[in-house]
């Protein structure tokens, strides 16, 4: 194919992509993105949020993270106001009208939009990813995991239901407390954050390699952009056993 060719994408490409990895209306999907390979396109994000809409549909979900540093590091998240640091994509879609956002806990909030949207915006959990929390509620509820443009160490926040999930030793809870604003009211709250260890450098790569070498990720290209996705009833049946004995493959330091 003419490189100039595979440098763009029209809207159908996009639409074609996401459904060849297997996203279907109706589903609730997680997108991790990062939009460096469709940069010769006019609009990307907005490009990438029409063809999300168009394939999910009004029955599915849309969950993305909008992470953001504030509450662990200066004591304060605005739910409305403090923006994503998870991406570009991502900010467009915190923006975008109809979209909802976490805030408990603070230090790990999502954009929701759709129809579990009311559902997720509603979850209070003791953690970000145990039992009860947006991440765990994903996994009961059988979600698709989409990483467009993004390794699988960047995008898959479930390593971190993993490491809960496992207690693994190289992380230790320390509690965060600060100021929340929602809806024109702010208040004080503490919560327990799983911590790495001083020293310890993480690299989920190992476990992504294990992940697709078991056939259960679907794979595309549009334009320069390299889309993956899986269900999340795979991923705990391919990861779940593995790490609990093979988590140091990830771990150094």
């Amino acid at each position: 194919m003419n490189r100039a060719l595979r440098l763009r994408a029209e809207p159908d490409d996009l639409v074609a992509a996401l459904r060849s990895v297997g996203v279907d209306t109706g589903v609730t999907l997680y997108v991790a993105a990062s939009l460096t390979g469709l940069a010769l396109l006019p609009d990307p994000a907005s490009m990438v949020l029409d063809a999300l809409n168009t394939v999910v549909g009004e029955s599915g979900t849309i969950v993305m993270p909008t992470f953001h540093p504030g509450f662990r590091y200066h004591g304060l998240f605005d739910r409305e106001r403090s923006p994503s640091t998870s991406g570009v994509l991502s900010e467009a879609f915190r923006l975008s009208p109809g979209t909802l956002r976490t805030w408990f806990p603070a230090y790990n909030p999502v954009a929701v939009r759709g129809a579990q949207a009311p559902h997720y915006a509603a979850i209070r959990s003791a953690t970000a990813f145990g039992p009860g929390s947006v991440f765990d509620d994903m996994v009961s509820a059988d979600a698709t995991v989409l990483l467009w443009g993004c390794r699988f160490h960047d995008g898959v926040a479930h390593v971190h239901w993993l490491e809960e999930r496992h207690s693994v030793p190289y992380r230790a809870w320390q509690d965060f407390t600060g100021l929340v604003a929602r809806d024109g009211i702010t208040g004080r709250h503490t919560w327990p954050c799983h911590i790495r260890r001083p020293r310890v450098e993480l690299d989920a790569g190992p476990l992504g390699a294990v992940l697709a070498g078991s056939g259960v990720v679907r794979e595309a290209d549009v334009a320069l952009s390299r889309l993956a996705a899986f269900s999340l009833r795979d991923f705990v049946k391919v990861a779940d056993p593995w790490f609990a004995s093979n988590w140091p493959a990830m771990v150094s330091g």
